[in-house]
């Protein structure tokens, strides 16, 4: 069907209809229009139909005093008109437009000889739009809900009518069949034609009132106005922001979806913030009622923070600090998904889960005594406590909040960190072979990453989704640093000698790294690329390829490199990638060592000079010793190259120097268990997706599935295959791999049965798991 303006102008054209048999052909339709009710749209209609204007002289509007309109009938080609005027043809009669003119007032024109006058002569020789005499003149409300107009169903209460006349340079363009489709059209209707998105444009206007309201046409404002007084009770004009930020925040009726439209995109609407802040209620409720909705205020947000802040600060005082931790979690979790937390402005309630979970993991953390059963244990899932504790301290932005965490971490992490290390070397003394060697077949390239550490290569793992990725562990050389780490993870054959300090030699005496290490690459044919360039090489072969990226973040950023680590593991991914595509068949990441990362700088502990071989040869972490000296109570092993030379590892967690934090080279799971890595193209078909761990904060369900690269949403149900039943999210992934879902304590309490289910993007169930809330049977 075609558009309004078209029904409106062919309504024109139809009205110029003769008896050619009878009457001669009329000079023009008349349109008589009192009331001015199409004044505003004329514009619109003279580029359908040549519409002259009755008013003041304006050749341009094709507008002027009846003389010159009867001259222009008379003569139109001695006229200047202006372009956008439809030609006139046997189609288009003339039309002469009468603004704040009835009908009868131009017949008593001649007897009253007033301005009108000329135009008695024209309406003798011309019809009338309407035909009938007498007839209500048309306005655009009757005219398009009446049978003879567009017959739409329009309502005909005074706000419909002022909304159309609001509106109805933006009506004449809508089709007629997409108007009948919508039923009865009221105000509200109306209006969502102007404004295509009403509650979109509310906010924009909070946002940014003086821009906004400049930026609206006047039908579009108008619109926003009555939208505003009818829906959410509010006058922009009379109420101003203030006010509809107060309603905004209150969320109440109305104002509850705007406010969930305002959270799914908070960042488009910077200002709102501030405004919100400033209409936050000063007035405390009475009668112990309080505020609903508290979080709707950035300013109580910043206070939880704070509060969390001292909180956490004071955590190595408490005599619980796990328990204490747990409950920070319960009462700053909730935070995590609000629209602060979007905003970045819960860093700290997002730490306290991840504290949580890595205090639950510290709590039930193995207990065996040795060592396989220890490298198996951390190498499946207790890495995940150090990756905890790295994401703790990357969600501290600041200084202060930076403090707060690390202190926290002093209290839950770096205890559990001496004392798996003690464990670790309790087994290790006596028993510990660092592994040397690799062997390589063709077609497969050596990606060597200096200290990545094993939670770190889980993290690469994710990022090559779509490949098939195993990580094993591997026991690293000792001492665990690079000179004697690197040449025993490289494909290389040449005899080891010892070395000086804690470098490995050849049985020429040098060192091998730097030139000797790539002449020995180069003797046993390995193709040695260069990273910077990412070289790929011949994929027939065999390839090293290095980079010390992570280690020297370490030692030059120690806590900031949480920050900055992620960038470094999607480059590592990106080679991996690209030496794939380039055509090799594997590719082997391996590395020297991992390193700890605690949250307070290490406890220093003594080691006299006198039994070490001086600067050398000593390390925070480890040191070489006489061969003669007294042995110290440390933990000492043989070096891996030279089983005569015996390497003293600092006790625990502890350094033989003051104000250590990014530390290895001594003996623990973190530096000692490294990851070895093994990437390959594999099935190329597409894996189903599997929920791979479920594991409980409180009353946070964390799930882990693959592949890391599937869509999903999670949701944790009382009843699998009801949707109805649902007590937390649906939650997108917060990375590859792994989503979080808080759970609604009073729907689904601790202890209550559940299920985890994973759904794809149309809500059919991919997998699902049963579980318990709480984790707590």
């Amino acid at each position: 069907m075609t558009l309004v303006r078209a029904v409106v102008a062919k309504a024109l054209r139809d009205a110029a209809a003769f008896n050619a048999g009878a009457n001669s052909a009329p000079a023009a339709v008349l349109w008589a229009d009192p009331e001015r009710t199409w004044e505003p749209v004329i514009r619109i209609f003279q580029e359908a139909v040549p519409i002259l204007v009755l008013g003041e002289y304006d050749p341009a509007a094709a507008r002027g005093p009846a003389l010159w309109l009867r001259a222009v009938l008379a003569s139109p080609e001695s006229v200047e008109l202006p372009a956008h005027l439809a030609e006139r043809d046997e189609r288009n009669p003339w039309v002469i437009y009468l603004p704040g003119v009835s009908r009868g007032s131009v017949v008593e024109a001649a007897a009253l000889d007033d301005s009108l006058a000329p135009l008695a002569e024209v309406a003798i020789r011309s019809n009338w739009w309407p035909s009938a005499h007498g007839q209500t003149p048309w306005t655009p409300h009757s005219f398009l809900a009446s049978k003879q107009g567009a017959g739409l169903d329009i309502a005909s209460d005074s706000a419909t009518k002022a909304a159309l006349a609001q509106v109805l340079d933006k009506f004449l363009f809508e089709d007629i069949d997409d108007l009948k489709r919508m039923g009865r059209l009221d105000s509200s209707r109306l209006h969502h034609l102007v404004l295509d998105d009403t509650v979109r444009t509310l906010l924009e206007w909070m946002n940014e009132p003086d821009e906004v309201r400049a930026s609206l046409e006047g039908a579009q404002w108008q619109a926003l106005v009555a939208s505003c007084k009818s829906v959410y009770g509010i006058s922009p004009d009379k109420d101003g922001a203030l006010t509809a930020a107060s309603k905004l925040g209150g969320r109440t009726g109305e104002w509850g979806a705007v406010w969930q439209r305002f959270a799914e995109n908070p960042s488009r609407y910077p200002n709102l913030p501030a405004l919100l802040d400033q209409a936050r209620p000063s007035v405390v409720p009475l009668f112990g009622d309080t505020d609903p909705h508290p979080d709707s205020w950035p300013s109580w947000n910043r206070d939880q923070e704070d509060a969390l802040r001292s909180a956490l600060n004071a955590l190595g005082t408490h005599p619980d600090p796990r328990g204490r931790v747990e409950e920070l979690a319960a009462a700053h979790t909730p935070r995590e998904d609000n629209v602060w937390a979007a905003l970045g402005q819960a860093p700290l309630a997002r730490a306290a889960g991840h504290l949580a979970e890595l205090a639950n993991r510290v709590a039930t953390a193995s207990t065996a005594t040795d060592l396989q059963s220890q490298v198996a244990w951390y190498s499946h899932e207790g890495h995940v406590i150090d990756d905890l504790a790295l994401r703790t301290i990357a969600t501290a932005k600041t200084a202060q909040d930076r403090a707060a965490v690390t202190h926290a971490l002093g209290a839950i992490y770096d205890p559990w960190v001496d004392q798996s290390a003690r464990a670790f070397q309790k087994a290790a003394v006596g028993t510990y072979l660092g592994q040397t060697g690799l062997d390589v077949a063709a077609g497969t390239c050596v990606v060597y990453v200096d200290a990545l550490r094993y939670d770190l290569a889980t993290r690469v793992a994710r990022r090559l989704s779509g490949l098939a990725v195993v990580v094993e562990p591997r026991q690293a050389a000792f001492p665990s640093v690079t000179p004697t780490g690197q040449p025993a993870v490289a494909p290389i054959r040449i005899s080891m000698a010892g070395g000086a300090a804690f470098d490995a030699a050849d049985d020429q005496g040098r060192s091998v790294k730097g030139a000797v290490l790539r002449s020995a690459l180069a003797g046993a044919e390995v193709q040695f690329l260069d990273w910077d360039t990412a070289q790929v090489g011949d994929p027939a072969g065999t390839a090293w390829t290095q980079t010390n990226m992570i280690d020297s973040l370490g030692h030059s950023h120690g806590h900031q490199m949480a920050d900055l680590i992620d960038h470094h593991l999607d480059l590592i991914a990106e080679r991996v990638r690209t030496l794939l595509d380039a055509g090799w068949r594997k590719v082997v990441v391996v590395t020297d060592h991992g390193f700890l990362l605690p949250g307070q700088a290490a406890q220093k502990v003594t080691l006299p000079i006198q039994v070490t071989e001086g600067d050398a040869a000593r390390k925070p972490r480890v040191a070489r010793l006489k061969a003669a000296a007294a042995r110290p109570d440390f933990p000492i092993l043989p070096w891996t190259w030279d089983s005569s030379v015996d390497m003293v590892s600092a006790p625990g967690a502890a350094a033989f120097e003051a104000g250590c934090l990014y530390e290895h080279g001594g003996l623990s799971l973190q530096e000692c268990v490294i990851p070895f890595v093994t990437v390959t193209r594999g099935d190329s078909a597409a894996a189903p997706v599997q929920i791979e761990a479920v594991r409980w904060t409180g009353q946070r369900c964390r799930i882990d599935y693959g592949p890391a690269e599937a869509e999903v949403a999670a949701e944790v149900r009382l009843h699998p295959a009801d949707a109805s039943s649902a007590v937390g999210g649906p939650k997108a992934p917060t990375e590859p791999g792994e989503v979080k879902v808080l759970v609604d304590e009073e729907q689904a309490p601790a202890g209550a049965s559940a299920w985890v289910v994973l759904l794809d993007p149309s809500g059919g169930i991919l997998a699902q798991a049963q579980t318990t809330v709480g984790g707590v049977e």
